[in-house]
């Protein structure tokens, strides 16, 4: 009989994290279905306003998940957060099925937000805790396509049954992942940072074999000497504290590694939120209304969508391993612009009946190219770029800044979706997004750095303006020669 390898075993203990993803992933698939439901139906009546509500909830609750994962993983740790996370997912589900009212969609909509908020947020920090070095690329890599393949299944059990049957689907996929997390061991690191190192071994050598024990030691030597440093300072007060946050907080905005990566960072996250993708998801009853002038083959054509986003997603990997970031991401991101200018300018067309010729595969190749722009350039570029620029000192504190401005674009955008439809039409929102994107360009080419191959440090010092090792050197060879 075989045993189960050391790969086997991370691959489980890492599947609740992708489980949970997917779970994210059919949660903005699911809008499709809730709101052109209710649209048609009126099971729940919906007025603009608390359409709107119902759709961006999720993003302040989401800022609210992320800003409790912090504490909850350094003091309770890794897995309770991934169990926290999976509960709230599953009452998410359960709540929507049995919804009869508004305020029962808002309450599931709270527990989806605060789920998703804990599990993007630990997600990384935990594949990364679990896996050998070999595989953590490939387990990382793997989170864009579960969120992306969660979507596709949402939107494809559209295609048979109504919104509540698909809650009530979909909240098995939660409690897999609930399973899932109930039987993984907690993670090593955190183990080692409550001092319990022989647990930490034991959890380390199940995951990992015998033939990483230099990375489990090393983990352990440097957790010893980080408490032994902190037992011989003295204990500060409150208020030392908070003076030496606030000193820290305004000594970082000064510096440039850290400003000038948030700032383009923002912008980043600008083209990632108004590139269309979530809007396209969450309003298509309305977006396919403009584009088809029926919303017949809604789910048939989001389910290609889907699909298409999913390979376009795989080929950005294929690119970035060839073609340079700065050129890649301006490219993409311009045909992203050019998609919503075409299919603003086709809408309004089809709407005033100035077309000479007029078919649905027009709207179907627009729709398509829309989505690989998305997919291979204005989703997938700006997550790896802003992956590579943040200060080795100071990355979660650049984190979080970003992090609370990301969920600030998704309230934002979402929430005013419906009023600028009901403003300008979706042609006239297209071009604003299309605009606001065009800004971002812009303000990118004059200030983004090419990362491709270059080191971390390497970009620390090229937007820093120098680097600290060189200076040392000159200012070590300049004493010299004082000296001599």
């Amino acid at each position: 009989m075989c045993s189960v390898t050391p790969f086997t075993k991370q691959c489980f203990a890492i599947a609740s994290v992708i489980v949970n993803m997917m779970s994210y992933g059919m949660c903005i698939g699911f809008n499709a279905s809730l709101f052109s439901e209710l649209k048609k139906t009126g099971e729940i009546p919906l007025d603009r306003d608390s359409e709107s509500w119902l759709a961006s909830l999720i993003g302040i609750t989401t800022l609210i998940g992320a800003l409790l994962t912090s504490f909850i993983i350094d003091s309770i740790g890794r897995r309770p957060a991934v169990i926290t996370s999976s509960v709230l997912m599953v009452s998410g589900w359960i709540s929507f099925s049995l919804a009869s009212s508004l305020s029962i969609l808002l309450v599931a909509k709270i527990f989806q937000g605060m789920s998703i908020g804990l599990g993007t947020t630990m997600g990384g920090v935990l594949i990364a805790e679990y896996s050998s070095p070999k595989y953590r690329g490939s387990f990382t890599a793997t989170i864009q396509t579960a969120m992306l393949s969660g979507s596709l299944i949402a939107h494809s059990f559209g295609l048979f049954y109504n919104w509540h049957q698909i809650s009530t689907i979909l909240v098995f996929f939660a409690l897999l992942g609930l399973l899932i997390a109930v039987f993984s061991p907690e993670s090593p690191s955190f183990l080692a940072t409550k001092g319990r190192y022989d647990d930490c071994r034991k959890v380390f050598r199940w995951l990992r074999g015998p033939n990483e024990e230099d990375e489990l030691e090393n983990m352990i030597n440097t957790d010893m000497v980080v408490k032994e440093t902190k037992k011989g300072r003295r204990k500060k007060t409150t208020s030392k504290i908070i003076q030496k946050k606030l000193t820290y907080v305004i000594t970082s905005f000064k510096k440039r590694e850290f400003h000038i990566p948030v700032f383009i960072v923002i912008h980043l996250n600008a083209v990632n939120q108004f590139c269309g993708s979530l809007i396209h998801d969450i309003y298509a009853f309305d977006i396919h209304k403009a584009l088809y002038g029926t919303d017949i083959y809604m789910f048939k054509v989001i389910a290609s969508l889907d699909i298409q986003r999913i390979l376009s997603t795989v080929l950005t990997v294929y690119l970035t391993s060839r073609v340079r970031r700065r050129p890649l991401l301006f490219t993409l991101v311009g045909l992203n612009i050019l998609a919503y200018i075409c299919e603003a300018g086709y809408i309004y067309a089809r709407r005033h009946s100035i077309l000479p010729f007029d078919h649905m595969a027009i709207g179907v190749f627009l729709h398509h190219f829309h989505y690989f722009t998305n997919g291979a350039g204005s989703m997938s570029l700006p997550t790896i770029i802003s992956c590579e620029l943040f200060p080795t000192a100071d990355k979660g504190f650049c984190g979080l800044i970003c992090s609370m401005v990301f969920s600030m674009f998704m309230f934002a955008n979402i929430k005013s979706a419906p009023y600028l439809f009901a403003l300008v039409g979706v042609e006239g929102t297209f071009c604003a997004y299309a605009l606001l994107l065009l800004y971002c360009q812009v303000m990118l080419f004059y200030i983004l750095p090419e990362t491709k191959d270059k080191t971390l440090q390497e970009i620390e010092d090229k937007i820093r303006g120098f680097s600290f090792a060189d200076r040392v050197e000159t200012l070590k060879t300049e004493e010299d020669e004082l000296l001599s």
